[in-house]
């Protein structure tokens, strides 16, 4: 059975929706802007580190760890692509499955290229697609050899140009 041209708009509108939550995570963890950060979140969601991680149970958990972070990690890029999102529209639900190249410096200056997916579950239950849980499997979190700057404008390579 087809579905109706207001089926495929709701459609559209959540996938849109669902891909601004993503980026809105990675700005408000890379800016440091907690409120950005923190309203991509439920109430009870869960942020799932994986093994050997911590896994948060609420939004103050999240918080919590979200400073922690910030305190280990004072700068980071995260960069999201390959998204795939299957939704359940009638229940308000959705998954998505979302790919991430990130670079951090940790808190002693070392600069880190990282890989990782994210596994979501979203729920618009509240009127606005939020997470209720995300599960992160980091692939590698590997220092750059390279001598590194805190100095952003010192980090471009000449050896690479």
């Amino acid at each position: 059975m087809s579905k109706t041209l207001e089926e495929r708009i709701l459609e559209l509108e959540a996938r849109e929706e669902i891909k601004e939550v993503i980026a809105r995570y990675n700005h408000g963890f890379d800016k440091k802007d907690e409120e950005l950060f923190m309203d991509v979140w439920e109430n009870d969601a869960v942020w799932d580190f994986g093994d050997p991680g911590d896994t948060c149970s609420n939004k103050q958990e999240i918080l919590e760890k979200t400073r922690t972070n910030w305190r280990y990690f004072p700068e980071t890029h995260h960069y999201s692509m390959n998204t795939v999102i299957s939704l359940e529209i009638d229940n308000g639900n959705a998954t998505s499955v979302t790919d991430v190249d990130a670079t951090a410096t940790n808190m002693v200056g070392v600069p880190l290229v990282i890989s990782a997916t994210y596994r979501d579950k979203l729920s618009n239950r509240t009127g606005k697609w939020r997470f209720t849980e995300r599960k992160i499997k980091i692939h590698y979190m590997t220092p750059v050899l390279e001598p590194w700057s805190n100095n952003p404008e010192t980090r471009i390579n000449p050896k690479m140009g």
